[in-house]
């Protein structure tokens, strides 16, 4: 009967033990909560970043949580939510949650917020990381140049945020770099609306554009229809669906987000983050140009030459694409 008490107690030990020790691992779980304005399926902007949200959670091993779709009205309180849950790191993904993150930061001096696209910061515990969006508009506008025979571009933005108005004016540079002479058609549409950005483009082509950009999020899908109806090559930003749009997408300045984002929360795991902005462009890998393997053969190879070898002079430094934005 003794050796049986005894048994049972080891039992129970061992399970309090084993409780113990998941608490334990639970609390020092690094969690990490984002709040995206769109769709994490959007096939654009805030799927790259739930991309590298879920790149937190399986190389990281940290525990995340996501809110879709997140409106103006609630950006304060969903972050404020996710400090209060006891999340280490709230991402607010987009410039439009800078003056959120800057409230609610002060509330929470203990929890680290991070805004994308932004350069906002109280170098304290709010801190951002932007893509250097000139470069990658820049890139897209010598693919653009080098490709028209109208020697007429259009390039279609949507919300009219910094990172959307600098692509915008890298875009327009990259096409002056490689043609002084090229009409570049721009316009900021000030919404993410499909039927918008198609309207935009036809115009854009009825102008005589013959190759058309699109940043726009999921709104750009319009500037790519519009390209596809008038069977002329159109380029995309951030995210390039290529095989959805296999007659029209040809091209794509990655502007890789997610790997972003990653690398600053890795940081912070890590205890080598230093509350602050950083631009992150060609030269740390996050910025890049692509081409779809569908349409690829109908790029000469004069044209990839001259645009391997922008990009290698932008990522050395040799080439400083904001001598050239106006």
């Amino acid at each position: 009967m003794k050796k049986l008490l005894v048994l049972v107690l080891a039992i129970f030990m061992a399970i309090a033990l084993v409780g113990c020790n998941t608490a334990t691992k639970e609390e020092s779980m690094l969690k990490v909560g984002m709040a995206l304005p769109g769709a994490k399926t959007d096939g654009g902007w805030s799927q790259v970043a739930y991309t590298g949200l879920v790149m937190i959670q399986d190389e990281l091993g940290a525990k995340i949580s996501v809110n879709e779709n997140t409106t103006p009205a609630d950006y304060e309180r969903i972050l404020r939510d996710y400090a209060k849950d006891g999340n280490d790191v709230v991402i607010g993904h987009g410039f439009e949650f800078s003056d959120a993150a800057l409230a609610v930061g002060e509330e929470y001096p203990d929890t680290i917020f991070i805004v994308t696209s932004s350069d906002v910061t109280n170098n304290k515990n709010v801190g951002s990381v932007s893509n250097f969006y000139e470069q990658a508009g820049f890139l897209k506008g010598a693919f653009a140049a080098l490709m028209t025979k109208s020697n007429i571009v259009g390039g279609v933005g949507g919300l009219n945020i910094p990172p959307i108005a600098n692509d915008i004016k890298g875009f327009e540079a990259g096409a002056k770099y490689i043609n002084p002479n090229v009409k570049v058609l721009t316009a900021i549409l000030g919404s993410d609306d499909v039927n918008k950005a198609k309207e935009q483009t036809l115009t854009f082509i009825d102008q005589g554009a013959d190759i058309l950009m699109g940043n726009a999020n999921a709104a750009s899908q319009g500037v790519y229809l519009g390209a596809e109806e008038k069977g002329l090559y159109s380029i995309a930003s951030i995210f390039a669906e290529y095989d959805k749009f296999d007659k029209t997408l040809i091209a794509c300045a990655p502007a890789d987000m997610s790997k972003a984002i990653f690398q600053t929360v890795e940081n912070i795991q890590k205890g080598t983050y230093t509350v602050g902005f950083e631009l992150m462009g060609v030269k740390q890998g996050i910025i890049d140009f692509t081409y779809s393997s569908i349409l690829e053969t109908k790029v000469p190879a004069e044209v990839k030459d001259k645009m391997a070898e922008i990009k290698d002079k932008i990522g050395s430094g040799e080439l400083d694409v904001l001598n050239y934005v106006k």
